[in-house]
């Protein structure tokens, strides 16, 4: 049970129920983080926006912004985000090895070099607060300048999705395995 009720589309206005509408559309019914953003609909329609910008249009594969997002949800506890997007990952073709060393909190010895890199910055970017000077020469080498870009913002994106979560205390779906 969430800290507070879900948010009611009934209770909105014609223009609310139009994000309402859109979320619920494109988003397993509109639960999780955005059961609670709905309380305030320009906001979870500018964040669902971002979120949006990262399924459709990004220059990122999406095994590597599934990466990416477990390894944040991971760092920040957010259960609910890591079930959905430990799902993704495995429909996307993430290496199980891959989603497994993140769930435990494991040293990332037998991933690729592309793999780490995925999984450094965003761990680098919670617990430090910035890449250092080698993360950051490894991205540019390894990743595009969209790229790189994409993958800070992710972290950035999922970190709000993974406080929503965390703050509100947003079940993961029932009987999932999270960590």
């Amino acid at each position: 049970m969430s800290r507070i009720p879900h948010a009611k589309r009934e209770e909105l206005s014609p223009e609310h129920q139009q994000i309402w509408d859109h979320i619920h559309a494109v988003r397993s019914g509109g639960g999780g983080p955005y059961s609670m953003l709905l309380h305030v609909p320009p906001l979870a329609g500018h964040v669902a926006a971002t979120e949006d910008y990262f399924r459709l249009d990004s220059a990122l594969s999406d095994a590597d912004r599934e990466i990416v997002i477990l390894a944040a949800a991971r760092e920040l506890g957010a259960h609910y985000p890591w079930v959905r997007h430990e799902a993704r990952a495995r429909q996307v073709g993430v290496r199980t090895e891959v989603i497994e060393t993140l769930r435990a909190k494991a040293a990332l010895a037998d991933f690729t070099p592309r793999e780490k890199l995925l999984a450094e910055i965003p761990l680098s970017l919670l617990r430090k607060h910035g890449l250092s000077n080698e993360l950051f020469a490894r991205a540019e080498l390894e990743l595009s300048r969209r790229q790189l870009v994409e993958v800070i913002a992710l972290v950035g994106h999922y970190s709000t999705i993974g406080f929503v979560a965390n703050s509100f205390q947003i079940p993961a779906p029932a009987g999932s395995q999270t960590f």
